[in-house]
């Protein structure tokens, strides 16, 4: 569908939010009559945010349809997302006045031009929003609004009233509309296509980091990239806004990114990347533009038939790793369909020349593990008891468990306060060794000294999408212990790293419909006599330290990941070299 004028101007956009097929009532013919006649409008571009319909996005006579569930009205977050990337010049509301109530401070807190197409019985119980226009039945008068007031449309119903015609409705929609004026962001956009990252930002997760330091990359490359935010009550309660920790600890780049947040493009011309961990499910509205999911995590608990609709609803699906791609590629992804774009490093601010971070021990030699504190996934369980079973309180040697805070209680009960009794157990032990549990957050730039503090560096997953926390510590000159299974197996190598020995993976589909996410179990007594081999061999593991720390700045970074990911929308970057043919280190 051409969006843009002779003139360079881009159509007029009106978003009509209701269901002109949910029943066969006059409002709704009414709608459907409007909408057909606004699909052939020369300057304006509808669109149907369809209530109550499931699906994904499609076209209905000329009109492009994006589906909403039932339940999004009670929360603004669903519409603020459509909102956000459709960038309406005006909403019509063709819905109850008790539907209303969620969403009316949304829309004129947004200070979008908004039309409310009234039932009658609302017109007559003098329920009107604060809208610019009501459409009423009748013959227009509505009491006290302080709207400007229309006649719907007549002769669609059996019931006589005044009204007006349809040619006369439409002229009076078509007025308002262009009295709103050709914003800025209603020019075409000059530079062609642009990327939209979709995702959490400046929060607590890994999905918000790896955008935020992806969208950094981009735009220092050249390419047009708008990060955007979902919305609040889409957002799980363990999810916590860190703005503050993004803004001291990054400089330039959090301003690189901030200003970018609410820059103007053209829907049609955006490519959409929905960042995503599968279990933690999320809501994926659909859009006018081309759109990809880039599955950062593994596919814990996600449904099979929810894998093959959004294998069938995106144009592209990409993988931070081809583990993560194995459920998608079981429901018919196509190598074509399919492409992985891997994570990477700052080496500015992950490097073995960073200002160690100051741990409350006297131990001279420390093994690290930091991640969230999921237990069984990251391995936490096991690095205790191989730390526990290789050393004792006589050993100048301590293990340092490293975790950001966890403030919703729930999660904090099956993370953060299961790990501490992991801790308490182990060290009421007789001879136990020093483990010290240390929770906190810390600025971007200083969390290279995270690991420039330790010796060693300790995670033996048992299944991880990437494993970022590996990554960096490699990068920053640590020798690494860890299992090179699922994501890590892209990068972990015996020729700088420390593999652990593990068990055969399962198979990844239940007998109930879902995937897991293949866990495998690390082999606790190797896990004992490597940690035991580095402790004696120090010099060896700095060594390898060195080498991962070389392997990761010149193939590992997140320009190494942004240039993946632009070559393969085809956006022009900078000039840089290409790094689309690499394919990972030889293991």
């Amino acid at each position: 569908m051409n969006a843009t004028l002779s003139n360079g101007l881009r159509k007029l956009r009106l978003a009509w939010l209701g269901d002109p097929e949910w029943e066969d009532t006059y409002s709704a013919r009414e709608a459907r009559v409007l909408l057909r006649m606004f699909a052939r409008s020369q300057d304006i571009l509808p669109l149907w945010f369809a209530v109550g319909r499931l699906g994904k996005s499609h076209f209905w006579n000329g009109v492009r349809v994006f589906p909403m569930p039932s339940e999004s009205l009670v929360g603004s977050g669903f519409l603020a997302d459509l909102v956000e990337q459709q960038r309406p010049d005006m909403i019509v509301s063709h819905l109850p006045h008790d539907s209303l109530l969620h969403i009316r401070d949304y829309l004129t807190s947004r200070g979008i031009p908004w039309i409310h197409r009234a039932t009658e019985e609302d017109a007559n119980a003098g329920h009107f929003p604060p809208a610019s226009i009501v459409l009423v039945p009748g013959d227009g008068v509505v009491g006290e609004s302080n709207a400007r007031v229309v006649p719907f449309i007549s002769g669609l119903t059996g019931a006589p009233h005044a009204g007006a015609g349809v040619a006369d409705v439409y002229e009076s929609l078509r007025a308002a509309l262009k009295e709103v004026g050709r914003s800025p962001r209603s020019k075409a956009d000059a530079n062609g296509a642009c990327l939209v990252m979709r995702q959490h930002l400046f929060c607590n997760i890994s999905l918000s980091h790896v955008m935020f330091e992806l969208t950094n990359s981009l735009l220092e490359l050249g390419v047009p990239t708008i990060p955007q935010a979902q919305q609040g009550d889409l957002t799980p309660s363990h999810i916590v806004l860190e703005e503050e920790l993004y803004r001291t600890g990054t400089g330039d780049k959090y301003e690189r990114v901030f200003k970018h947040v609410h820059t103007d493009y053209d829907p049609e011309k955006a490519i959409t990347l929905h960042f995503t961990m599968l279990k933690m499910g999320g809501a994926y509205p659909a859009l006018s533009g081309r759109e990809a999911l880039y599955v950062t995590g593994n596919a814990q608990g996600a449904s099979r038939e929810s894998v093959r609709q959004l294998t069938s609803s995106f144009e592209k699906i990409l993988g931070v790793s081809p583990f993560v791609l194995w459920p998608f590629v079981q429901a018919g992804l196509g190598s074509t369909q399919a492409a992985i774009i891997p994570h990477g490093v700052d080496p500015e601010l992950f490097n073995p020349e960073r200002r160690p971070t100051a741990y409350p021990t006297k131990k001279r030699f420390k093994f690290l593990e930091t991640s969230f504190p999921w237990i069984n996934e990251k391995g936490f369980d096991l690095t205790i008891r191989a730390f526990g079973q290789a050393f004792s309180s006589t050993d100048d040697v301590c293990l340092m468990l490293r975790v950001p805070c966890v403030t919703d209680l729930s999660k904090r009960k099956q993370t953060f306060d299961r790990l501490e009794t992991l801790v308490r157990d182990e060290l009421s032990k007789p001879r136990a060794p020093e483990i010290l549990l240390v929770e906190s957050n810390v600025e971007l730039d200083r969390r290279g000294g995270i690991y420039t503090a330790a010796d060693c560096y300790v995670h033996p997953s048992r299944s991880e999408g990437f494993g970022m926390t590996i990554l960096e510590a490699m990068a920053c000159g640590l020798p690494v212990i860890s299992t090179a299974w699922a994501g890590p197996a892209e990068f972990v190598s015996a020729r700088w790293a420390y593999p652990v020995r593990h068990s055969p993976p399962p198979s990844q589909a239940t007998g109930n419909g879902t995937w897991r996410c293949m866990p495998v179990e690390p082999e606790l007594d190797h896990l004992v006599y490597l940690m035991r081999h580095v402790y004696s061999h120090r010099n060896e593991a700095k060594a390898l330290g060195r080498k991962a720390a070389a392997v990761v700045r010149d193939r590992w970074t997140w320009k190494h990941a942004a240039i993946k990911l632009a070559e393969l929308f085809s956006l022009p970057y900078s000039s840089q070299p290409s790094v689309n043919n690499y394919t990972g280190p030889p293991t």
